[in-house]
């Protein structure tokens, strides 16, 4: 089989399908893999074929602006990057498909074009979705920024999902997406966030008791777990000897990130650094670009770059970040207490599922102040309720769903075999 994964976002939208990939390519079968250029380096360690369909520069453009990690602008940059992948992840199938081998492509949730290859092409597409967020439900609705808990009432927010969708969501992308329907003798779409959805398979990278399955959700929809996956993204060890010496000398410190994809959150972590330290702790901070330590604060304070949340987590007392899926999955894994400060996009969802689960705590951006966010870290640590329920969730947290996923796409490609051998030449 011939697997083609069309992965567009930053390293948490992209690695799981990496991993993928070179769970499939260890089964036997042949995987190229199209993303922006930074991903490059990642992928051939994995052992796969690489196409890029990005430049850095364009990668660092559409994922570096500070008004990314704003609730509504986000969302507008975001699209804005989802609507320019559409012609390259298209082409990137049309380029490398395989009428003969058996063609499946994966398509991460972004990379609009794989599912717009399917309706033109005729390939089979299987979509992967990475958050809850991403699956709308009458029943119980994903958490939108700024809006209340409607858990009561939840056909308010229904009504508000589809307002969002009809008056911001869709406006934004439907309509270079229809016309290059109409170019491709395509009839138009209406509402992105129902066709992104393959009719084939749906991949949901989470677990039910993150995510309990909804009625109205997609009858091809399957929850598969947390990808862990953060050791792809790693060059070398996973550790350097300063980092070690720090973890090793003195209390467990709290860790500190705002994401991968975070290039602007300088205000950010100084407010984490301080709360953490005014909490009486020290602070690993762990963050792609330099970070200006608050004055005096060096011998307590430790910046790193990339290092997987799977081998430094459990050495921490608690993790401050942002409430990224891949991010808020690790800590469940480590059993780590989350003090989750949401910023954009899936990541209020993702924090008023920690804190009903017991994990964590939320904060809110504007309250991210030395002193309001020491408080809340300071309950946090002290809380014996959390500690227990975050020791828990990590008991739950030994799945494999990479190769649970890969199950799923080889049983799908063997029904498609199976459908193609019994049709009539």
């Amino acid at each position: 089989m011939l697997v083609l994964i069309a992965a567009f976002g930053s390293h948490g939208d992209v690695l799981p399908l990496v991993a993928i990939g070179a769970e499939l390519k260890r089964r036997g079968h042949r995987v190229v893999v199209g993303a922006m250029e930074p991903f490059g380096r990642i992928v051939e360690r994995a052992g796969l074929e690489f196409d890029q369909l990005g430049t850095e520069a364009e990668y660092r453009e559409a994922l570096g602006r500070a008004d990314l990690w704003r609730p509504i602008r986000g969302f507008r940059r975001l699209f804005d990057f989802a609507e320019q992948s559409i012609r390259p992840a298209m082409d990137f199938v049309a380029r490398h498909r395989d009428r003969k081998a058996g063609t499946m492509v994966l398509a991460s949730t972004l990379a609009i074009g794989a599912r717009l290859a399917r309706d033109a092409l005729g390939v089979p597409v299987i979509t992967v979705h990475l958050s809850p967020m991403l699956i709308q439900s009458r029943f119980e609705p994903p958490k939108l920024p700024f809006v209340p808990d409607w858990r009561i009432r939840p056909e308010w927010e229904w009504e508000f999902q589809l307002g969002v969708d009809e008056w911001f969501v869709d406006p934004l992308i439907t309509p270079k997406l229809n016309a290059l329907r109409e170019e491709l003798g395509l009839p138009p779409i209406s509402r992105l966030r129902h066709w992104w959805n393959s009719p084939r398979r749906v991949l949901l990278m989470w677990p039910e008791w993150f995510a309990p399955p909804q009625e109205d959700w997609p009858a091809q929809a399957v929850c598969v777990g947390f990808p862990r996956v953060d050791a792809l993204g790693g060059e070398g060890g996973p550790l350097g000897p300063a980092l070690e010496a720090f973890l090793a000398t003195g209390d467990p410190p709290v860790a500190v990130t705002f994401g991968t994809a975070m290039r602007s959150g300088a205000s950010l972590y100084r407010a984490a650094i301080r709360a953490a330290l005014k909490a009486g702790r020290r602070c690993l901070v762990l963050s792609p670009v330099e970070i200006d330590m608050p004055r005096g604060s060096e011998a307590r304070v430790f910046r790193a770059g990339y290092v997987p949340f799977g081998v430094v987590l459990p050495r921490c007392a608690a993790l401050i970040h942002h409430g990224g899926v891949g991010t808020t999955s690790q800590a469940f894994a480590a059993g780590t207490p989350q003090l989750v400060v949401p910023l954009a996009f899936d990541q209020f969802d993702n924090a008023a599922r920690v804190a009903r689960l017991g994990c964590g705590l939320v904060a809110q951006r504007f309250a991210l102040s030395a002193g309001l966010a020491a408080g809340k870290l300071k309950r946090l640590l002290a809380s014996q309720e959390i500690a227990s329920a975050c020791a828990q969730i990590a008991g739950r947290c030994d799945e494999d769903p990479i190769l649970q996923a890969c199950d799923l796409i080889e049983v799908e490609q063997a029904r498609r075999e199976k459908r193609r051998v019994s049709q009539p030449s």
